[in-house]
């Protein structure tokens, strides 16, 4: 509902936030200066031009003067010359607080809270923030499938289920000031940008910006960094000065012509995961880095030849216990997913591979659990503990074997 009294703090407060007195003010928009301070009491309401020719003096859109809501950002701890705010406000997350690792499918998720897109809402009209679009995001990207390393590119089904698409620009390809105008023209259209790091640092969620766009607003979310993931607060940002100093890729969103159903989304995910699980070759340096079968194979190795030099200390489960864990609860959530929104699967066998998941999860909720008190272990009960773990992966593998046999004859029956 339109509120002239909060309208009237709003262009108090912008007035006072660009140094003009409202003598200032209303010499520059040609009006007497009882105009300006009616407004601003809620006593009037600017017409129609004014409004636009406000918006260009505190550089901010329309809807950022006559939206209530604005007024929250009075609260915040920066200057801005630049704010746009979710088209619907979000509710706090709702979801357990461990594990949530996964940078990507929290700004996903992000991006579908901004834009208003969550049908669900609680009982002020908030729209839901919980695991559900987290656990979807993390399977559309195939990172669940994946072990310690992010997807190559993001896959557009993440996007298109929102109806949006995206644009890749890498920082390496532009001059200094104009990767920022391109940032920044972004946001003036209400758009968020969003910042990807080649080195390990935050992903930055954009919807602000102040110093012409050399400082951005916005939330930050990093890989494994579970308290961070689950922070979607809109109204709590935080800003990255310099942002454009490192090397990077500037993601930019834009409406698509299409839009990709739920059921086509999660069928395409399902055929790259099961073809994923199916691969036994590992990636890179680090024999952690893969997929499928491999890991259990790689890892008890590991564990192997740490009892073989008798090792004063489990090294080879940090971090790769949670990872393992998170990997394996999200494969088991999506495969619910799927037998639930993918129209001709096989519904009893996707159940019977999900039992097998139950089963797995519990033995990497164990993995997990030596993982956490590894430094805390007593030496002489090492080997016994890497023992178990082996145990534990030996079988979780030939599970994780028959789980693949369920799901491959259950997606057999997929029209798409």
């Amino acid at each position: 509902m339109f509120e002239v009294k909060k309208m009237g703090e709003q262009i108090a407060h912008l007035r006072r936030r660009h140094s003009y007195t409202q003598e200032q003010l209303a010499d520059e928009l040609k009006v007497s200066p009882q105009a300006v301070s009616k407004w601003e009491n809620g006593r009037a309401v600017p017409e129609a031009a004014i409004l636009c020719e406000l918006s260009r003096i505190f550089n901010c859109s329309v809807d950022r003067i006559l939206d209530p809501s604005s007024s929250v950002l009075r609260n915040m701890d920066f200057d801005y010359q630049f704010l746009v705010k979710p088209r619907i406000p979000v509710a706090d997350y709702a979801g357990p607080e461990w594990p949530k690792s996964i940078a990507s499918a929290s700004f996903l998720t992000a991006v579908k809270l901004f834009f208003g897109l969550e049908q669900r809402r609680d009982s002020k009209g908030c729209q839901m923030n919980d695991d559900e679009e987290y656990i979807l995001q993390s399977a559309i990207t195939n990172v669940c499938f994946r072990y310690s390393y992010a997807p190559d590119q993001y896959i557009h089904d993440s996007f298109l289920i929102y109806g949006l698409d995206y644009e890749m620009h890498s920082r390496a390809d532009y001059p200094e000031d104009e990767f920022i105008a391109l940032a920044r023209k972004q946001i003036e259209h209400g758009y968020p940008v969003i910042i990807i790091p080649k080195a390990y640092t935050d992903t930055i969620f954009a919807v602000g910006f102040s110093d012409h766009g050399h400082r951005l607003i916005g939330l930050g979310f990093l890989e494994g960094d579970d308290q961070k993931n689950a922070k979607i607060n809109f109204d709590q940002l935080d800003q990255y000065a310099g942002w454009y100093k490192s090397d990077c890729d500037l993601m930019i969103l834009q409406p698509s012509d299409e839009t990709m159903p739920l059921a086509e989304a999660c069928a395409n995910a399902l055929f790259r995961g099961i073809k994923l699980l199916s691969n036994n070759v590992h990636c890179g340096e680090d024999k952690m880095q893969g997929y499928g079968g491999v890991i259990y194979r790689n890892w008890r190795g590991l564990l192997r030849e740490e009892n073989q030099r008798d090792a004063d200390q489990i090294k080879c489960v940090f971090p790769h216990a949670f990872i393992h864990y998170e990997n394996k609860l999200r494969t088991k959530q999506f495969l619910e997913l799927c037998g639930s929104v993918i129209h001709g699967i096989d519904k009893e066998l996707m159940a019977l591979a999900v039992d097998q998941y139950h089963d797995i999860v519990a033995s990497a909720a164990e993995i997990a659990t030596i993982a956490h008190h590894r430094d805390a272990l007593p030496k002489d009960s090492l080997k016994e503990k890497r023992n178990q773990m082996i145990e534990m992966l030996r079988r979780s593998s030939e599970q994780e074997e028959l789980a693949l046999q369920y799901i491959q004859k259950a997606a057999a029956s997929i029209q798409i």
